[in-house]
């Protein structure tokens, strides 16, 4: 009996990808998620948390506290879980989409003022 290999293949790596795309996904979110508690730890544990989380989000600066002790924290809790810790630049990246996300939650934003408009009046 030979086996048909061309019949296989596309089917093996089919199953494949899918596979890897999904432990893709998972290592993804597990940065994600390690990130937002960062995150959420700083602004508890840094004084003023919630005013350097809006200057985080309004520019971004390596110096802020609560940027640096997300950093930490992030770096912290993979290593913790047993997750291989990336390239800084993309703990950075997370803590910076982190930031995004729990600022629009925590702060109220400036809403742009509201334009009135005015029912055009008809020709007499």
């Amino acid at each position: 009996m030979s086996i048909k290999w061309s019949a296989i293949l596309p089917g093996l790596f089919s199953v494949l990808g899918n596979i890897g795309s999904a432990a893709a996904g998972n290592k993804l979110a597990t940065y994600n998620a390690a990130a937002v508690t960062a995150v959420k730890s700083a602004v508890t544990k840094v004084d003023g948390g919630v005013d350097h989380l809006q200057a985080a989000f309004t520019k971004w600066e390596d110096a802020n506290p609560v940027a640096q002790e997300a950093i930490k924290g992030t770096v912290s809790l993979l290593r913790g879980l047993g997750v291989t810790v990336p390239d800084l630049d993309v703990v950075t990246t997370h803590v910076k989409a982190a930031v995004a996300d729990l600022s629009g939650i925590l702060v109220p934003q400036d809403t742009p003022a509201q334009a009135t408009t005015v029912a055009p009046t008809a020709a007499a």
